[in-house]
């Protein structure tokens, strides 16, 4: 491969510079076709360089910014000149509309849309929020009709109150504060929502699974838009959500259908897009996230009241994350309680991504700590049975239980250290069985007779679970903690039996999932 073709890639990717340079698939791309101009070519090469030397953590945001600018005297933005000079055809039609936004914002994006084709193999994530603003959206002689539209459109003007007289006479110039249900808020400017909303409709393609066209690109867009307007209204709009999973693994084609969303594999283009380049993400759920725009103000020059209205809203806010992460906890337990005797399934979220058009490039959350559970492979065998226990858990899970699913899922995905990972286990134990006296032997007790049919069985189980117990015990006066191998052992042993009891009420006992730890436990020890 040349020295040239390595930087362009490098820099750009191979899809991207096969698009530019006019490079069929069937070409091997090791060097630069004679049909390329030296200037083509030049003018990349000076476009990596600098910015690959800029310092600045995204390069791809400055690499955007040259290739979208827009030539009058060509009619189109630079990247799609320089497609022109190495033979590619004209620009794909722009499909006429009713819509007097659409329209001008499918113009612009004609002309931008391929620097989204750009995955620098020189950075593992990419940086939605600069990549969902190249300055070409800016620069476009059809940002204009865009805005003015938008200002016009019923819906959509009321995201940007009036200031005052004349204010509407500079649509280019509106903005406002929002305060969005996605956790997010701050001053929102329409070129930077028109912008937001071509990015949107990427990540759309993106999540679907399609090539990246101006075709694919021009028909999400559509939604986006439809999207937010809906958010404009005030209505609630299922934006997409996609959580990156390590702990398990999918294999290419396979995937998992719940209720309220798709366990998959993860596809090529989402790593560096959606899931912040986490090369530990071995499974993607994809479901939908109840989006709100809260409110939409003005704030008066000099004002600091901004903390303030947002923190009115923030019960809401964290409501809505609430119910997400609650759902997701269930997807969570249905996988662990599903686990096989030779590996545990460990789905720990690591990414996630709300495509939302009301916040530049979507929301993204990533995982900083350190702990990721080893990626296990999920048979295929076993997609049934976690589809039944899934269902399971969704119709009957009691409030009751919270603490023990919660503790055991980070027993099981989030704990390095094995002493804490009993802890967290023999704490899901005492939720399922705990009892304010006589501790020990009640939650012990009750756990053996559920999980034993004999009573010599029964019994031994119940010393086991009892010295198992007493570890945790000792450790916090002040004992000696077990050696590595014996926490390790200890570890899984009280995760086993935590799976093995809520297995066992929601598929055994069910009758005893709407009562408190205490009556479980009481109920339990009585029977005959």
């Amino acid at each position: 491969m040349s020295d040239v073709i390595k930087l362009l890639t490098g820099a750009f990717g191979d899809e991207f510079v096969r698009f530019v340079l006019n490079i069929p698939e069937s070409t091997n791309l090791n060097t630069i076709p004679n049909h390329v101009p030296d200037e083509v070519v030049q003018h990349l090469a000076a476009i990596a360089l600098s910015s690959a030397g800029n310092g600045f953590a995204d390069n791809n945001f400055f690499a955007a910014a040259q290739l979208t600018s827009y030539s009058q005297s060509k009619g189109t933005s630079l990247v799609q000149a320089l497609r022109r000079a190495c033979g590619g055809g004209p620009l794909e039609a722009v499909e006429e509309s009713e819509d007097a936004v659409l329209y001008p914002l499918r113009m612009i994006a004609q002309d931008c849309w391929p620097v989204y084709l750009m995955t620098s193999v020189n950075s593992e994530r990419l940086n939605n929020f600069f990549a969902a603003t190249p300055s070409g959206v800016m620069q476009h002689p059809k940002k204009s009709d865009a805005a003015e539209a938008f200002m016009q459109d019923a819906s959509l003007s009321k995201l940007f109150p009036p200031r005052g007289e004349g204010a509407r006479d500079h649509p280019l110039t509106e903005s406002a504060e929002w305060v969005v249900n996605v956790g997010t808020g701050g001053t929102r400017n329409l070129m930077g929502v028109l912008s937001g909303l071509i990015f949107d409709a990427r990540l759309r393609v993106a999540l679907a699974g399609k090539a990246l066209t101006f075709q694919s690109l021009s028909e999400s867009l559509e939604h986006s838009l439809a999207t937010l307007r809906l958010l404009a209204e005030g209505k609630e709009a299922n934006v997409p959500a996609v959580i990156g999973f390590s702990g398990i693994h999918l294999n290419e084609g396979q995937s998992i259908r719940f209720t309220d969303g798709v366990l998959r594999e993860v596809r090529p283009a989402e790593r560096q897009l959606l899931l912040h380049g986490s090369h530990a993400v071995g499974a993607v759920y994809e479901t939908t996230y109840p989006a709100r725009i809260l409110d939409a103000f003005q704030l008066d020059p000099g004002s600091d009241n901004w903390a303030k209205l947002f923190n009115k809203y923030r019960a809401r806010i964290e409501e809505s994350f609430r119910s997400l992460e609650y759902a997701l906890d269930k997807v969570r337990l249905a996988l662990v309680l599903g686990s096989e005797e030779d590996g545990l399934l460990a789905p720990k979220e690591e990414a996630r991504t709300i495509i939302d058009p009301a916040n530049l490039g979507g929301s993204v959350y990533w995982n900083t700590g350190d702990q990721t559970p080893n990626n296990t492979s999920i048979k295929p065998e076993k997609h049934e049975e976690l589809v039944m226990i899934y269902d399971v858990i969704r119709k009957k899970h009691p409030e009751s239980l919270n603490i023990a699913m919660t503790r055991l899922l980070s027993a099981v995905t989030s704990r390095r250290d094995s002493n804490d990972a009993l802890i967290d286990a023999l704490i899901a134990w005492e939720n399922i069985f705990g009892t304010r006296t006589e501790t020990t032997f009640r939650v012990t007790a009750s756990l053996a007779k559920i999980l034993k049919e004999i009573p010599e069985e029964r019994a031994n189980l119940q010393k086991e679970l009892a010295k198992l117990y007493g570890i945790r015990s000792a450790m916090v006066h002040g004992a000696k903690e077990p050696t590595p191998d014996a926490a390790a052992t200890n570890r899984e042993r009280v995760i086993r039996i935590a799976i093995d009891a809520l297995r066992a009420l929601y598929f055994e006992r069910p009758e005893l999932l709407s009562m408190i730890s205490e009556d479980r436990s009481k109920r339990v020890l009585l029977e005959g």
